[in-house]
């Protein structure tokens, strides 16, 4: 809590190398910290840890009992600190005093993405202010390996047992959610788009974009080509179906028998192939016509922007004051002073050349208006290449045809008709390729149901928080902490600005005034004074409302920057009250014992005075 280093103890000499005894120096061979604690509901407990020694200094001992105020044998177990999992596995030290305090301490996000325990050495520095650094903010220093997203925020809604935090992971919790949503709906829509591909067509009326209405007004639906019009799957299976129910109906006839109408049937395909063809060389002019059109539209798309760009360019010098005297914006020649007109053609009376604020937004209407045009021609160019593919394959099924008629005129006349059996197999074949695509397409869509059911109660969840990660019962935690912050600096003597001005973020949790943070505008004693403030601010909150503070406060020589006794006084009636809701403050000081027992008089507290050195030899 005290250090970024785990190397580097925050301990004086006398625990870490030497010591004076007196009259001669002695060694620091081994030294430990016993600690007791009790918790809310009265269990004891001695916490052991060796500073120098034999033992490592990551192993911690804990005895199951006040061994320090009740010495004896008690049952003990071991855990660690330093270590990966210290505060998530059971025999980390750390996870063991969180579930001491009862403590449930919150998951939060790291700087590389990662969720972490909000560890206690980034809680503890809110409850207990060390001389070193603890005086230099009035937010506490913490330990900044663990490298913990907005940690000051996240320590500050733990202890207030704040719902911001909750209310920001459920938000970060729902805006995955979308995203994920918003994801599995793109794939599927390009599912979807693909099995239409597959099948020569294009999809009509699948939404882009996730929506909580289902079932639309018209469902998803392919649409394939057919000659120059357009029809849906489900059509062109019903016209295949009734064409293989007709040739079923009848026997495969032998060629002798078909000799004739294959003739005519051969005439007509040649035909066939001929017209087809010629509709494919228009189709393909047509859609070179329309990728031209895309290509002219995209440049003079990019034109416009480019316009648009130079006007904000020239307006942005302009407002900087470029020209501003020149006689040429004055419709005059710098040189011969002649009149010069704005425009290369004459303009009617009353009319006048736009402003570039105006061709701004003449430019940017432009742009919207081509943008439209080109996604309608984009659009366009997709179809027309699917009739084209469409075309082809038309041709290919029709030169196939002819093959086959050919073969069968110069078959045996016995023989069964190649081109009848090859017109059966093709459509068999065709019949369940359509009805596999259409059969995979309605189980996409059905799954776009469900999507859009996740959707509706997603959105019904987002409208459900609150409109920014405070709650109500948050406000009235901040309320209470602020209105106490000014109450203690009006007794302080804070003379730095209006004491009854100061209010703290709702974004920060920061002392502010008028917007600036507080700590930028005050001077050092009165920063001394908002410390005192803020920390014991936390504490009395605790007492009007549901917090996770531990209920304890310790300052390290309070006393900073020559602040007044007056000061001092007023800090210490203020900690005095703490005892009467079963909270506790502490205060080491160096303060003259004879002036601080005058400032104690009629308060209620518990003076231990340590006479000469804290570490000193035992009467043996």
């Amino acid at each position: 809590m005290l250090t970024t280093s785990k190397q580097d103890l925050p301990l004086p000499p006398a625990m870490t190398a030497k010591l004076d005894g007196g009259t001669l120096e002695h060694a620091v061979l081994e030294s430990e910290v016993w600690l007791e604690i009790e918790n809310l509901t009265g269990k004891r407990v001695t916490v052991q840890r060796t500073v120098k020694g034999s033992r490592d200094k990551n192993l911690i001992t804990v005895h199951d009992g006040p061994a320090l105020t009740k010495p004896g044998a008690y049952p003990t177990a071991d855990y660690f600190v330093n270590r990966s999992g210290g505060a998530t596995r059971s025999v980390g030290f750390h996870w063991f005093l969180a579930r001491f305090f009862g403590w449930d301490l919150p998951a939060v996000q790291t700087y590389e993405g990662s969720e972490v325990p909000l560890y206690l050495q980034c809680i503890l520095p809110f409850v207990m202010t060390e001389q070193t650094r603890g005086w230099s903010s009035i937010q506490p220093p913490v330990p900044t390996q663990f490298r913990i997203r907005d940690v000051h925020k996240r320590a500050v809604e733990f202890l207030l047992g704040m719902d911001a935090h909750k209310i920001a992971l459920a938000r970060q919790e729902l805006q995955l959610r979308k995203t994920s949503l918003e994801s599995r709906w793109t794939r599927q829509v390009r599912q979807l788009k693909d099995i239409a591909t597959a099948a020569g067509g294009v999809v009509h009326a699948l939404p882009g974009q996730p929506t909580s209405v289902w079932p639309p007004q018209a469902l998803p639906s392919i649409n394939v080509p057919e000659q120059k019009r357009w029809i849906g799957l489900s059509e062109r299976i019903r016209q295949r179906v009734e064409k293989k129910e007709v040739l079923e109906a009848k026997s495969i006839p032998q060629v002798s028998d078909v000799a004739e109408s294959v003739k005519r049937e051969l005439s007509a395909a040649e035909s066939a192939v001929v017209d087809q063809q010629g509709s494919l060389s228009r189709l393909l002019d047509a859609l070179a016509s329309e990728e031209q059109e895309v290509a002219r539209l995209q440049e003079r798309l990019t034109a416009i922007k480019e316009d648009i760009q130079r006007n904000k360019d020239a307006r942005t010098l302009r407002n900087l004051g470029s020209r501003k005297e020149s006689e040429f914006d004055h419709d005059t020649c710098p040189v011969c002073h002649q009149h010069v007109a704005d425009s290369l053609v004459p303009l009617a009376p009353g009319q006048a050349v736009m402003s570039l604020d105006e061709n701004i937004e003449f430019l940017q209407e432009q742009s919207r208006t081509f943008e439209g045009v080109l996604n309608q021609s984009m659009h366009v160019v997709s179809a027309r290449r699917l009739q084209v593919q469409a075309a082809r394959a038309d041709i290919g099924q029709l030169r196939e045809r002819v093959r086959h008629l050919r073969q069968t005129l110069v078959s045996d006349g016995r023989s069964p008709s190649v081109a009848a059996v090859y017109e059966r197999v093709e459509l068999e074949r065709d019949l369940k390729q359509d009805i596999r695509f259409r059969d995979s397409f309605d189980d996409g869509v059905a799954g776009l149901e469900s999507l859009a059911s996740d959707w509706r109660a997603l959105q019904t969840a987002i409208k459900e928080l609150p409109k920014d990660d405070l709650s109500a019962d948050d406000y009235r935690k901040l309320e209470l902490w602020g209105r106490s912050i000014r109450q203690q600096l009006k007794e302080y003597g804070f003379r730095s600005v209006s004491s009854s001005e100061i209010a703290l973020s709702p974004f920060t949790y920061r002392p502010e005034i008028e917007g600036f943070e507080l700590q930028t505008t005050i001077s050092a004693s009165d920063l001394i004074r908002t410390i005192w403030a803020y920390q014991s601010g936390m504490l009395e909150v605790a007492r009007e409302a549901a917090t996770n503070h531990p209920g304890m406060l310790v300052f390290d020589e309070p006393r900073q920057q020559s602040t007044r006794d007056v000061s001092f006084v007023a800090l210490l009636k203020r900690a005095s009250l703490a005892s009467k809701f079963g909270q506790q403050v502490i205060f080491f000081t160096s303060e003259d014992k004879t002036r601080l027992k005058e400032h104690l008089v009629n308060l209620d507290h518990s003076l231990l005075e340590i006479d000469g050195r804290v570490i000193k030899s035992l009467r043996r």
